[in-house]
């Protein structure tokens, strides 16, 4: 008992010394902002022609991924700019180095939530290793809805910002995001459809932010650091 009592009291006290969890960077738009159920086409039925085809879809580039694919997909899984883009730009694209960026990326990664989780909810559309017992999940599982994909909206997003500041690397960028988001379908969790629907979202969100002077600010400091980070 007592030993109990000495582990609690070191844990409190840990607790203490280490001080409240940071918290979560705000998002720059809210679904009041973008509704994407009025913006997105919705998915198809999950008894139509249609899905039968994402289905076979999905399916096939399952069976036709190599090992090393798949084991990319579950990398890719993670959300973070310097995971999505790390191998892209190089070895001076960290975190360490660029504070305003990786604030500026993580607003944008919680706008993506705050926009595409009520459409999400509200196109209520099952995801695919749930709709079909043949597609296995190869990723870290997500049950929410599969339409359209967070992942990808993500991507895009962050693409369409990493390539106005580093246009350069502009073709790279995009190559890589692309593969990104087919590391959605190779997982199990996401139909091609979902994949639109989340390029469409990416880049509605983008159009507004890049409009919004608040961001047009923040977007000028990190551009720069970038720039200067990476010896351009």
């Amino acid at each position: 008992m007592r030993l109990s009592r000495r582990l609690l009291l070191a844990a409190v006290l840990a607790g203490l010394i280490a001080g409240p969890a940071p918290a979560a960077e705000p998002p720059y738009l809210t679904a009041g902002s973008l509704d994407l159920i009025l913006l997105l086409p919705p998915p198809p039925l999950i008894d139509s022609a249609r899905q039968a085809d994402e289905i076979a879809a999905v399916i096939a580039a399952q069976q036709e991924a190599s090992p090393a694919r798949i084991a990319q997909a579950a990398a890719d899984a993670e959300q973070s700019v310097f995971v999505m883009f790390g191998g892209t730009i190089g070895p001076r694209f960290a975190p360490a180095a660029l504070p305003r960026a990786g604030v500026l990326f993580a607003r944008l990664g919680a706008t993506e939530e705050a926009v595409v989780g009520p459409a999400k909810a509200g196109f209520d559309r099952l995801r695919p290793f749930l709709a079909d017992p043949r597609i296995r999940p190869l990723v870290r599982e997500s049950r929410s809805g599969a339409f359209p994909s967070g992942h990808t909206t993500l991507v895009t997003l962050t693409a369409i910002v990493l390539a106005a500041m580093l246009p350069e690397q502009r073709t790279a960028i995009w190559a890589r995001a692309d593969d990104y988001a087919e590391s959605r379908v190779i997982g199990g969790m996401h139909y091609p459809l979902d994949l639109d629907g989340g390029r469409r979202a990416g880049t509605a969100i983008a159009a507004l932010l890049f409009a919004d002077p608040a961001f047009r600010a923040d977007f000028a400091a990190a551009r720069t650091e970038v720039r200067q980070a990476l010896g351009l």
